[in-house]
Order: C-alpha cells, then structure tokens, then sequence
C-alpha cells in the first residue's frame, strides 16, 4: 500500500533461464474504489489482486482473494469481517469475464494483445464475455469450462454498489494444456489420441453415407445408431464406475458398440419392427437436439446447475422429439439420419482443426462422467472455423434430408423385413425345383 509521501513505486521480476516477454499494466485508482484482494485470507500475498488457475481436462476453477472498501492513503481500511452495516466490504459484488484468444493463435503476441484487453476495467467491459456475478457472501471460485488449445484470459470486476465505483484484479490466461518453452505450442497430446482419431474419422465417413442415403440403406443405418447408443452408455459407466485406463475404457466403448449395433441390425434383420427400431433412432435425434439447446448459455442458469433438474429437462427433450415425430415415421428416420449423420462429419474434421461445435457433445459426457462440472459456467468460443463448420452442417443436413426424400418417394416407407424375403425367396425356389425321382432298374 502506498503511504502519503510516497512519490515512486519499485517492481522486481524473475524469470529463468529461458527467454520470457513481459508486459507491466500500471493501473491508477482513486480512494473511493475497491481494492482488489485487499481481503486475502487465503493466498501468500497481505494484497492478492491476482486471480488463482487450476485446471483439467473437464474444467478451469479460478480463485481470488476478496476485495476491501477504498480508503485514502494513510487510513486503515475497514476491517473485512465485520458485517454491521453497508459501510463494510460486504456490499461489493464481483462481475466475472472471460475473453478468448483466435483459435489456432497461441503465439505470445496474441496473448499479450489479450492481456492488455483484460487489463483496465473499461477495456474488459468492451472486450470481455461477462459469466456470471458473485456477491461477497458467495464463495469466490469460478469453474469454467476447459477448452483444450485455446487461449482464454480471465478477469474480475470488483464492483461498488454504494460508490457506484470498479475496479480490476490482475488478469490470468490459460490454453489448458502444458505448453512447450520453444514456439510456444501446447505439447504433443497424449499417444492415446490417435485411436480417438481414428474412430472419429471413422464415424465421420459413416455419418456422411448415413446423412445422404440413410433411409435406402436401413440395415446399416440401425447399425451405425446402435453402435452410438451402446458405446456412450457403456462409456458413462465404465469411465465413472470404474477406475479402468483409457486404453481398456476404449476397448470397452467399441466392443459394445458393436454389440449394440449388430444386435439392432439383426433384430430388424429378423424380426422387421420398423416403428420401434426408429424410435431408437429418434431417441438418438432428441439427444442430439438437448445437447444443442444445452450448448447455449441456457446451461449456465442457475437451475440447471443442479444435477436432477438439468437431467429431467435433458431426458424430457430427448422422449419428446421422437414422441412428437412419431406418426410421421419416415420423416422422423430421415431427419434423424440427416442432422446426426452431418454432424458426425462435424466431429471427424473437428479432431484434427480445432472447433468448438465438438463441444456440443463433449459437454453432455462431461456432465455424465464428472460430478463437479455440474458447477461449470461454459461459454463456448464460436470463432471463424466454427462458422464455417456450422454452415457446412447445415448445408448437409438441409441436402441430405432433400435427397432422402427424393431417393424415398414412389417407394414404400419401410423395405420389407429381410428375414421374411429371404424366407419367401427359398420357398418359392423350393416349389420351382422339380423333385428327382432315381431311375428304374
């Protein structure tokens, strides 16, 4: 803190061995304004105006120390556990920003320009996404979602109501990933990578195929849908009931989504049931679609932070498309087949360029297999590629759905159950197939 007379201010920075590039933000602030982390009960500092990162795969929590009331220099500020009245630091309330890098961007000419973004309050009011606020009787952590090589900068806004005054913490970035001392990349991800690769890639060809002739090609359409349906069941519990290595969590997921999808395939191929096989099929549509509604800013209220309401409100969406669309079976298979097809094709590119859309799915199965992210605010960067990508989407789905119907018409909705041709097929051989009678001796 600054004393009356103080007319000067000395910094000191350390850095190691390898080259760094610093920027210094030197910010003034009247008496009437919050002092950020002028309450600091938890971190080493006596005044932390810094903001504490942690992250993993499923999310970012980012920690600060509570703000104090301004005071004049010389003056002992108010004591920050007292609670008596609104002249305390009890009445300031705090405005969460994140602001995100351009995706593919991780040199630090971009993550200083950033920086200085985040740095003032004017600035991060004009560049930064607001989150969420917290009141000081609110625990202040924020648990933000973890995109994987993408720069994002956080910062918060200490507000007083009273004094109608701000004022800024110290900003704090993140790529969530271990970044590399030379060229600044995040390292190489793990090797296990590759087999998510394939298998995306592998879906991704699928799903095209599926999205343009889904409905011609029934028997293979069931298998595609019960792959999907058993390998995100057989996922969700391995990974949170068990404590088993990617490697075998992997074999598991293909293993039973093979069994899923050929069990489908041959119960069609048996037995016929086409409403019921495309209720399946309906069933993924709906899923897809809650996903969607739950990958805008609709998850970060309030209500859907807890558990039971989020999956209500998911598994209701999920029956109530396919229920909806159910008299109209043949429009429901196409849509199904043309929406989730297409965005399969979105998955496979989005492993190999980075895009947010892959997200839309990824968070569902963060919420499935991770209790806490539940608390998660998650704001998806939507950027260049991820225009692109979603109208890519949308121009498969719209020409997929109008070839379907195209490839469809003039022909019965459903083709005939397999079992029952095959069967109708011998037995007409079996009548045409004259009986050899030996010769006489």
């Amino acid at each position: 803190m600054l004393q009356p007379t103080a007319k000067q201010a000395t910094f000191y920075i350390r850095a190691g061995e390898e080259e760094v590039s610093a920027t210094l933000f030197a910010l003034p602030y009247s008496a009437q304004e919050p002092i950020p982390g002028a309450c600091n009960l938890e971190f080493t500092l006596e005044n932390d105006p810094n903001l504490h990162l942690m992250f993993n795969v499923y999310e970012t929590t980012v920690s600060f120390a509570p703000a104090n009331l301004g005071v004049s220099r010389g003056l002992l500020p108010p004591a920050c556990d007292v609670r008596t009245d609104s002249h305390t630091r009890w009445r300031l309330t705090y405005d969460l920003y994140q602001y995100f890098l351009p995706e593919n961007d991780l040199s630090v000419t971009s993550l200083l320009t950033g920086m200085r973004k985040m740095s003032s309050v004017q600035s991060i009011e004009v560049n930064g996404l607001k989150v969420t606020t917290i009141s000081s009787t609110q625990q202040t952590r924020l648990y933000g979602n973890s995109y994987v090589g993408i720069g994002v900068i956080y910062n918060v806004i200490v507000r007083d109501p009273l004094l109608k005054t701000s004022a800024s913490y110290a900003p704090v970035s993140t790529y969530t990933c271990n970044m590399s001392f030379k060229g600044y990349k995040c390292k190489n991800p793990d090797e296990t990578f590759i087999y998510i690769q394939v298998l995306c890639t592998i879906i991704g060809i699928y799903g095209l195929l599926l999205c343009l002739t889904g409905h011609r090609i029934f028997e293979a359409e069931f298998l595609f849908f019960g792959f999907l349906i058993f390998a995100f069941i057989s996922f969700v519990v391995v990974t949170r009931f068990s404590s088993l290595d990617f490697i075998k969590r992997f074999a598991v997921l293909v293993g039973m989504g093979l069994f899923g999808g050929l069990l489908m395939t041959l119960v069609r191929w048996r037995f016929g049931l086409p409403v019921i096989c495309v209720t399946f099929v309906g069933f993924v549509l709906g899923f897809l679609v809650a996903a969607i509604i739950f990958f805008t800013p609709l998850a970060n209220v309030n209500l859907f932070h807890n558990d039971l309401n989020f999956w209500m409100i998911y598994a209701f969406i999920t029956l109530v498309i396919p229920t909806v669309l159910l008299p109209f079976t043949k429009t429901l298979n196409i849509i199904s087949c043309a929406l989730v097809g297409s965005y399969a094709v979105i998955i496979a590119v989005g492993v190999y360029v980075y895009s947010s859309l892959t997200y839309i799915i990824l968070n569902v199965i963060k919420r499935a297999i991770h209790p806490d992210f539940a608390k998660v605010y998650s704001n998806a960067p939507f950027q260049r590629t991820d225009y692109i990508l979603t109208s890519v989407w949308v121009f498969l789905f719209v020409n997929g759905v109008a070839l379907q119907f195209i490839l469809a018409r003039n022909r019965s909705t459903f083709p005939p159950c397999p079992y029952q041709k095959w069967k109708r097929r011998s037995t007409e051989i079996g009548e045409r197939t004259p009986l050899l009678h030996p010769p006489e001796m």
